[in-house]
C-alpha cells in the first residue's frame, strides 16, 4: 500500500464538489461530489497513476510529508492564480497498485528494538516490514538532501 497527500479543494462554482490533486504527482487529478466520493475518486486516480507510471518504467516520486505537500500545492495554486479556500483539506490517500515483487530479507536486531518496532508499527496500522521500509525511505531522503 502506498500513501500520498492530496489537496481537496472545494469548487467555488459547484457547491459540494471537491477538486483533488496530488502535489507530488503532476497530472494526477480528479474530483468528486462530497468528500466521500472525492476520496474514492482520489484512491482510484492515485492507483491508476502509479500503475501506469510503473508500467512505463518511470521512477515513482517519494511521497512528501503533509507540510511539504501543502506548500507544493499552495505554490502551484498561486502560480495558476487559484485563490486559497478556507475549506481546503490535505488528506492522506491510499493506493494499492499492482504490486511490485518483494524481496525477502534476513536481518538481525536486538529483541528490544524489534519489540519497539512492532509496537510502533501496530500503533500506525502498519506491518513491521512496512514500517522498516518507510523508515529507510525517510532516512535515505533526509540524508540525500544534505
Amino acid at each position: 500500500m502506498q500513501y500520498y497527500f492530496a489537496q481537496f479543494l472545494p469548487d467555488e462554482e459547484q457547491p459540494g464538489v471537491y477538486n483533488v490533486s496530488f502535489p507530488d504527482l503532476p497530472g494526477c487529478v480528479t474530483f468528486g461530489t462530497g468528500l466521500d466520493e472525492a476520496m474514492t475518486q482520489a484512491m482510484d486516480a492515485l492507483t491508476a497513476y502509479l500503475e501506469v507510471e510503473m508500467a512505463r518504467g518511470e521512477e515513482i516520486p517519494e511521497a512528501s510529508d503533509m507540510e511539504t505537500a501543502r506548500a507544493k500545492a499552495e505554490a502551484e495554486d498561486k502560480q495558476l492564480d487559484i485563490p486559497s479556500h478556507p475549506g481546503t483539506l490535505y488528506l492522506l490517500v491510499p493506493a494499492d497498485p499492482a504490486p511490485e515483487p518483494f524481496i525477502r530479507l534476513n536481518i538481525s536486531m536486538q529483541p528490544r528494538l524489534v519489540a519497539k518496532i512492532d509496537r510502533y508499527a501496530k500503533e500506525c496500522g502498519m506491518t513491521r516490514s512496512g514500517l522498516l521500509a518507510a523508515a529507510a525511505r525517510e532516512y535515505i531522503n533526509r540524508t540525500a538532501s544534505v
